[in-house]
């Protein structure tokens, strides 16, 4: 799972540099709430899109690192570093994502990748759960949405897609007691496994994974939370899918 700095929020500024910090500081809270719930590690960007970045008249990004420890403490300017001047670099081509006449190659690289995109709150217009513009590519235009994270609750609404899920084992398939195929992990190996476990539809209700050789069908019963079990009988055409994942990823 990819998230892609927004390079458009460059184009506002926030009022003072009070409200420049405090919205720096819920940013941080979110992207740490992402590592700690998702396989998230940093952003994804082509460059650094902050550096010299005016974020209120006469303040630029750069002054939060000298700022004294009550605005901004030496844990929350590590992380600024760590997550928004480090990124994972990504390679833009010619296609471009326009909305209200601003123009990103980035925002386009997420849409082609099915990656989301991640905005500083900076303008009101960024508080959506998806960002809708034209994607073009040569001579071809079409609307597009692209998932959208710049608020607590954007965590919540894109938890599925994100990855967040939670692992309560049924007792259908217990070892000795159940009557259903047997899942034949603990808990905790069950829930490492469906954090990487890959969806077999849009509704994310049915995810599938490989764990020493066995493969492994988890199943929603209920919002972001799963059951599985080992699926010996799994179509030969998902077990592809398992297997094309893993390579892609160097897994084994």
């Amino acid at each position: 799972m990819e998230i892609v700095t927004n390079d458009m929020i460059s184009y506002y500024q926030f009022d003072d540099k009070y409200k420049a910090i405090a919205q720096i500081r819920e940013s941080i809270k979110i992207l740490m709430r992402l590592k700690k719930e998702t396989e998230f590690v940093r952003l994804s960007s082509s460059r650094n899109i902050f550096r010299n970045m005016e974020l209120a008249p006469g303040y630029y990004f750069e002054q939060l690192f000298y700022e004294k420890n009550e605005l901004l403490n030496q844990v929350e300017k590590t992380v600024l570093k760590n997550l928004f001047v480090n990124f994972n670099k990504i390679e833009l081509t010619d296609d471009r994502f326009v909305v209200k006449k601003m123009e990103s190659s980035q925002c386009a690289w997420a849409f082609r990748n099915g990656a989301f995109v991640f905005s500083v709150l900076i303008d009101e217009m960024w508080n959506g759960k998806k960002i809708i513009g034209n994607y073009i590519e040569g001579n071809q235009s079409k609307q597009v949405e692209i998932d959208h994270i710049s608020l607590q609750e954007h965590i919540e609404i894109h938890k599925k897609r994100l990855g967040i899920r939670i692992y309560e084992p049924s007792p259908k398939h217990k070892i000795n007691l159940g009557w259903g195929t047997v899942m034949g992990l603990s808990d905790s190996e069950a829930q490492e496994l469906l954090q990487r476990a890959i969806p077999v539809n849009q509704e994310y209700t049915h995810l599938i994974a490989k764990r020493n050789g066995k493969y492994y069908s988890f199943r929603c019963h209920y919002d972001n939370c799963y059951h599985g079990y080992w699926d010996n009988t799994m179509s030969e055409k998902n077990r592809n899918i398992v297997d094309y994942a893993l390579k892609e990823n160097d897994g084994i």
